[in-house]
């Protein structure tokens, strides 16, 4: 029932903000606008209690929590697009619960995120975030060549590069 209500309000919000800019925008500054609105309306239902209303990790439920959360623009610099897609939808135990949202409603949100940061910030986070997606991808291409070249592919096959370096619990000293 929560996912319906989310989706109900995100239909109408699109649809009202597109039908009052029309007349005042390009058809491609509505869409951004209208995206943005999106992520902010899915932001305030399912994240505004933690991370609060700048997304400094101040909201009115943060206090309760066993970990204060994060200020969010901490992450938007250091994760590439996709991992903090995981991350959101999968939470962050033991204070994050997983999240309702699609992972196209949460790269609205994410989107919706980036409009938090300061003005002053938002060039030096941006090339910060495209470097954290350069080596992600980089990460990728060189995790494949290792388990192609790894005698034990075998055992390492559909593991990422972190999951292979990490000590499994006979290799603990």
């Amino acid at each position: 029932m929560h996912r319906t209500n989310l989706k109900n309000i995100s239909l109408r919000l699109m649809v009202m903000t597109s039908a009052f800019l029309l007349g005042a925008c390009s058809n491609e500054e509505v869409a951004k606008i209208s995206k943005i609105r999106a992520g902010e309306m899915f932001y305030e239902a399912t994240c505004f209690s933690c991370h609060g209303e700048g997304g400094l990790g101040d909201g009115p439920m943060a206090e309760m929590l066993p970990v204060r959360p994060p200020p969010l623009t901490e992450h938007l610099a250091h994760h590439p697009i996709d991992q903090l897609v995981q991350i959101i939808r999968d939470g962050v135990p033991p204070a994050m619960p997983p999240t309702p949202l699609t992972d196209d409603e949460i790269r609205l949100v994410i989107d919706y995120t980036w409009t938090l940061v300061p003005d002053s910030l938002v060039e030096e986070l941006r090339e910060m975030q495209k470097e954290a997606e350069l080596g992600a991808s980089t990460d990728t291409q060189k995790d494949t060549i290792n388990v192609q070249e790894d005698s034990s592919a075998s055992s390492t096959s559909g593991m990422t590069h972190s999951e292979q370096m990490e000590p499994s619990a006979t290799n603990k000293n």
